[in-house]
C-alpha cells in the first residue's frame, strides 16, 4: 500500500472474502470499482484473493471482482460446511506464508462437501 512506509509493508498478503450472498447494494462501490481495486493489489503488490460464497454461485460472483475460479469456492453455510471452509483457508494461508504458494487442491474437500450435500 502506497500509504504505508516500505519498512512496515507486509511482503505477503492474502485477502479472504466470505459471504452468504446477501447483497448490500453499495452505491459507492460498484463491481467494476472493486474489480479494479483488487486487480491493483494483485498486480502491484502481489496480494492473493480467496472467495468463499454460500447461497450464491461463488465462481461467477468472484469473477465479477476479478478473482480467478481456482481461488473461489461454494460452501454449505452450516457448522460442518463452515468448519471445512475454515480448515481449507487455514491450510491455504499456511502454505502461502511458508512456501509463497497456494496448493491447487486447497478447496477440494469444501467442493466435495458442497456437491455431496447440495444434491440432497
Amino acid at each position: 500500500n502506497k500509504n504505508i512506509k516500505e519498512e512496515y509493508q507486509e511482503n505477503k498478503v492474502m485477502f479472504v472474502i466470505i459471504t452468504d450472498g446477501m447483497e448490500n447494494s453499495s452505491l459507492e462501490y460498484t463491481h467494476e470499482k472493486i474489480k479494479n481495486m483488487i486487480e491493483t493489489q494483485k498486480v502491484e503488490y502481489g496480494w492473493e484473493f480467496i472467495f468463499l460464497g454460500a447461497n450464491i454461485d461463488a465462481i461467477s460472483t468472484a469473477s465479477k471482482f476479478g478473482i480467478n475460479k481456482d481461488r473461489a469456492v461454494n460452501y454449505n453455510a452450516d457448522s460442518e460446511g463452515t468448519e471445512l471452509s475454515y480448515e481449507a483457508i487455514d491450510d491455504a494461508v499456511y502454505l502461502f506464508r511458508t512456501e509463497d504458494r497456494i496448493d491447487e487442491g486447497w478447496k477440494e474437500e469444501v467442493d466435495k462437501d458442497y456437491i455431496k450435500r447440495s444434491k440432497k
